[in-house]
């Protein structure tokens, strides 16, 4: 969450894209970020806007985004907050905006989308090919005294993910638990809880006044972390920035987790996972 850039949130006068409107002026209000608010008006160029390029700029006087301008405000009086309205599909649109903010925040469905946890179809673009960490919204199931999660592997902590979760924790004033699932057994567990161990000692040493602390176990990790995400406020999962078209943009972690988690996932890209 980094406070040289903006925060985006994209609305579309849902109710899902309310409450992520919410989440985002919140977060960005900590962070000491601005947030820019985002609609999307779809066209219906189809292959002629491929080939011909954009039709004329649209209209930035919109119901939407003035709504969505009050509403940040409502939640952080002081928060500079701008809006945007472009044009195109949103799954296509919104990663192109991704790639100087520092987070993009997105509700689970849109107007156009089935209630219910299932992530839809343009989160889950969006998540798997923005540029910048993308914050699927979803209802926390305890909003309240929860913990952010981060799944790490203790051979291999990814610092895009290391880094995105020291940040969210801080900045949400939120315990940290970085999550190893599928611990190994014998000597090679041993050497992987040393490792992350040190880790650890540097973050603490770095960071005194965070609490962080790694939970172990030998189950599943994604499952763990869907069971994990009941009581957390946040769940922070790396995705690998492949650059190959057809490869699965988010991965089975992410995956699983914009489907099952029980509270706002966090999708981090990364260049190594």
């Amino acid at each position: 969450m980094d406070t040289l850039h903006p925060f985006l949130v994209a609305v579309d006068g849902s109710d899902d894209g309310w409450a992520a409107l919410e989440w985002a002026a919140g977060a960005a209000a900590g962070a000491g970020a601005p947030l820019q608010v985002l609609h999307v008006v779809q066209d219906n160029t189809g292959l002629a806007g491929v080939l011909l390029g954009p039709g004329p700029e649209p209209s930035q006087d919109n119901p939407v985004t003035e709504e969505g301008l009050h509403r940040a405000r409502a939640v952080a009086p002081e928060l500079e907050v701008s809006t945007r309205v472009l044009a195109g599909d949103p799954k296509h649109v919104l990663p192109g905006q991704t790639r100087n903010a520092a987070l993009l925040v997105v509700g689970t469905r849109g107007l156009s989308g089935l209630r219910g946890w299932l992530a839809g179809s343009v989160s889950r673009a969006v998540a798997g090919h923005a540029r910048c960490p993308v914050v699927v919204h979803k209802p926390a199931e305890n909003p309240v005294g929860g913990t952010v999660l981060a799944g790490v592997d203790p051979l291999d902590v990814v610092p895009e993910v290391l880094s995105f979760a020291l940040r969210a924790a801080r900045q949400l004033s939120l315990p940290l638990r970085l999550v190893v699932g599928d611990t190994p057994a014998g000597e090679r567990a041993d050497g992987a809880r040393e490792l992350l161990e040190e880790t650890l000692a540097g973050v603490r040493a770095d960071h005194p006044a965070l609490d962080v602390e790694a939970e172990y176990s030998a189950r599943n990790e994604t499952e763990w972390l869907v069971e994990l995400s009941r009581t957390a406020e946040l769940v922070i999962v790396g995705r690998e920035l492949s650059g190959v078209l057809l490869t699965d943009p988010l991965g089975r972690a992410a995956d699983a987790l914009l489907d099952q988690a029980h509270c706002p996932v966090a999708v981090v890209p990364t260049r190594n996972l």
